[in-house]
């Protein structure tokens, strides 16, 4: 190595450790401000119990996006607006009951999103109880004229609660539609929970095929779901009572609420942070997503406090219909793509407000092992954030994202152990949340929002 070669990569070395020792001391401050300062635990607060669930197409989705827009409006914003989007409402209607018909005894459940209703006398019918969807064929014409019963118990053994949703959530989605081809009459799917004692129903979306015939769709809670399992191992032709009330009702138009400040440098590129506004109608729609919204809000709200002025414009976008349909996010990114807008990143957050744990990354591997090297050190000692790893963008940055394929993705990973207790549960309350471990995420958010307005030409792809 000849003495100009050294020279330039000590220099090249030399500046490079000023820079993380300046990224360190902001790291610091935005810590502290979020810490000593923060209003994300406030404004969830408001959001939850004076607005409360959010179903998307219901007027309290729409009066939450005007009270989250009155929020937006007092900051320092160059431009807050609403994009109309057209979502399908779907109506829970009355609670559903169920229960044994032998002995009344009553068993906890919940309609998933999208299902259509019983009878409104409800229906009553034998059980055909199998563990996975993949067993159905095997039972042939015994299927027809029955209630099948999914109960397939998830994997306690994995760390990673979001991979043994993943694992279990397609016969959620799938099954209506599998049992209806063999003749079922209704569809009862155990509830996605990591607790095994829990008698609280978990919804979630689900979906029907055109050309056959749409069943009523249930979750049953897990301690319902081993209590069913037992009388059925008592009587095989044990009987269950189902009546729920829910439908679809038409085409609503709603909103997409967005932000914009405006970079200092490159004003036509773009960094997008955000998440879902709407949510389930059980509950209060705390951790998914208020603690998503209201934390990125109070990352960008942190950052002004600051006195910080980005180099890039950074897009707070709050999507509606998440839950049940993804078309806030579709049309979002319809409509980017037909303006040839410049998506150079992305954060979203909705996995909860429990203590930041890290981001998934969806990048080049070269920019993974870059954001690695470089600014995983700023956070893992610190602050006890550790994980950047390659992996999904989140739900509506992915759906967007289909039309900006090189764009850089981050998805905000808290811990994830207590999360799908309260996933879509009438749990999922603002006294679930603690402000320390939301804050703390909205540090985290904020941190990364300033290392990718500083540093992202590091890392695109």
């Amino acid at each position: 190595m000849n003495k100009i070669v050294a020279a330039v990569l000590f220099f090249a070395g030399s500046w490079q450790a000023v820079y993380a020792q300046q990224d360190s001391v902001m790291l610091d401050q935005i810590y502290r401000v979020s810490f000593e300062e923060g209003k994300a635990y406030d404004n969830l607060r408001y959001l939850t119990k004076r607005i409360g669930h959010r179903i998307a197409g219901s007027a309290k989705a729409e009066e939450a996006v005007d009270w989250s827009k009155s929020l937006m409006d007092s900051m320092a914003f160059d431009r807050v607006y609403l994009q109309e989007v057209d979502v399908p409402f779907w109506d829970r209607g009355a609670p559903e009951v169920a229960y044994l018909t032998d002995t009344k005894e009553p068993l906890q459940v919940l309609a998933l999103g999208g299902s259509v209703a019983t009878p409104k006398e409800g229906l009553k019918a034998e059980v055909l109880e199998v563990e996975l969807l993949s067993e159905l064929r095997q039972h042939g014409d015994a299927v027809r004229g029955k209630i099948v019963f999914v109960n397939k118990p998830w994997d306690e053994s994995i760390v990673e609660t979001g991979v043994a949703y993943g694992l279990n959530s397609s016969q959620r989605s799938r099954g209506p539609a599998e049992a209806a081809k063999l003749g079922a009459i209704a569809y009862l799917f155990r509830s996605l929970s990591s607790s095994a004692i829990d008698d609280y129903p978990h919804t979630g979306g689900t979906r029907y095929v055109a050309g056959i015939d749409s069943i009523p769709a249930i979750a049953i809670s897990a301690v319902s779901a081993q209590k069913l399992s037992a009388a059925l191992k008592k009587g095989a032709h044990s009987q269950v009572f189902l009546r729920n009330s829910s439908a679809w009702k038409g085409t609503v138009k709603t909103h997409n609420l967005i932000a914009e400040w405006q970079g200092t440098e490159h004003p036509d590129k773009i960094i997008t942070i955000g998440g879902h506004i709407d949510s389930w109608d059980v509950g209060e729609g705390a951790h998914d997503n208020g603690t998503g919204t209201m934390g990125t809000l109070d990352a960008i709200r942190t950052l002004m406090a600051l006195g910080y002025k980005p180099r890039h414009t950074i897009r707070l976008v709050f999507y509606m219909n998440e839950e049940n349909g993804v078309h806030g996010a579709v049309q979002y990114g319809e409509r980017a793509k037909a303006r040839s807008e410049k998506m150079v990143a992305a954060i979203e957050s909705d996995a909860g407000g429990f203590a930041p744990r890290g981001f998934d990354i969806k990048a080049s591997a070269a920019a993974v092992a870059w954001i690695q090297q470089q600014w995983k050190p700023l956070f893992e000692h610190k602050f006890w954030v550790s994980r950047f790893l390659q992996g999904s963008p989140g739900v509506d940055s992915g759906v967007w994202g289909e039309y900006f394929p090189q764009t850089v993705m981050f998805n905000f990973r808290p811990d994830p152990h207590r999360y799908f207790d309260i996933h879509h549960t009438a749990k999922d309350v603002f006294e679930a949340v603690d402000r320390r471990e939301l804050q703390s995420g909205v540090a985290a958010l904020a941190s990364l929002l300033y290392l990718v307005d500083q540093q992202v030409e590091h890392i695109q792809q």
